[in-house]
């Protein structure tokens, strides 16, 4: 399988990435199968948090953009154009937060690995809808790994790709050793 893009949308569920979240940590993941979802077909994306949750996400290729759908409101947004230029922008289609390409050939540096050739995501709640969250971001986006890690509006490192298994076999672990 080849690796790369802004976002990856893995094919199977034995490949995964491990992301750092403070002290904490978040597994991402495909399922085997797709889904429809209002004549569209999506990938189905699990986040498994270090303390139980799991999110699901259904993502989807169009043909400027990556998207993902809200399966409640059966609304989609754009996660990310697929060829992203410094001063792309967008909303989430709720218009709680805004999206701004601000930099690209970016260096983004963890404490496990320094990605070259990123983009710079500035991210902006606009109406207070994520109360948990921040109200300003920053995503980098490697052309090779996908999204690699975000950072605050001080530049403190909120959370980090720390490793990536493709094509696991049963028994494989991924993150902390």
């Amino acid at each position: 399988m080849k690796f790369s893009g802004y976002i990856t949308l893995f094919e199977n569920s034995n490949s995964a990435k491990y992301y750092k979240y403070g002290k904490s940590y978040y597994i991402e993941f495909f399922n085997n199968d797709k889904e429809v979802i209002g004549e569209k077909e999506y990938f189905v994306k699990y986040r498994k948090y270090s303390w139980g949750d799991i999110d699901t996400n259904y993502y989807r290729k169009g043909v400027d953009n990556y998207y993902h759908i809200d399966k409640k409101t059966l609304k989609e947004s754009i996660i990310l154009p697929i060829n992203p230029k410094l001063g792309d922008n967008w909303m989430e289609n709720d218009k709680s937060w805004s999206y701004e390409v601000v930099a690209d050939n970016q260096k983004f540096k963890t404490p496990i690995k320094k990605y070259k050739n990123c983009i710079k995501v500035h991210c902006k709640q606009l109406t207070n809808k994520d109360k948990e969250k921040s109200n300003e971001y920053f995503l980098f986006y490697s052309p090779k790994f996908g999204f690699v890690g975000n950072v605050d509006s001080k530049d403190k490192i909120l959370s980090y790709l720390s490793e990536v298994k493709l094509n696991a076999v049963e028994g494989e672990k991924i993150g902390e050793k």
